[in-house]
């Protein structure tokens, strides 16, 4: 089931920073207003995670990242696809988006 809308909340999908609390166990997205202001505009927190993988494409220096879907794949994992990315977590709690001010 695709998630990205619902979390993104019709910002861009353009991404400040995408980071994985291994402490705290969750994954945060930062979504930016656009690729050039870069002006944080929602904070995606997926929380309680309990399995990470992550593989990463060739890295273009000069790319903005930026999300091109979300999709729960089973009951407990996700996945998010950016340029750059492909991350699967499985998780215990349900992700969700906080507007910056």
């Amino acid at each position: 089931m695709d998630i990205t809308s619902e979390l993104l909340k019709d910002v861009s999908p353009y991404l400040a920073s995408i980071t994985y609390h291994v402490i705290k166990r969750e994954l945060e997205l930062i979504a930016v207003d656009d690729p050039v202001k870069m002006n944080s505009k929602v904070r995606v927190t997926f929380p309680e995670v309990t399995n990470y993988s992550e593989d990463i494409d060739d890295l273009d220096d000069d790319l903005v990242d930026s999300v091109i879907g979300i999709h729960w794949i089973s009951s407990n994992r996700i996945c998010i696809r950016t340029d750059v990315r492909e991350i699967i977590i499985s998780l215990t709690a349900k992700p969700y988006a906080e507007m910056d001010a």
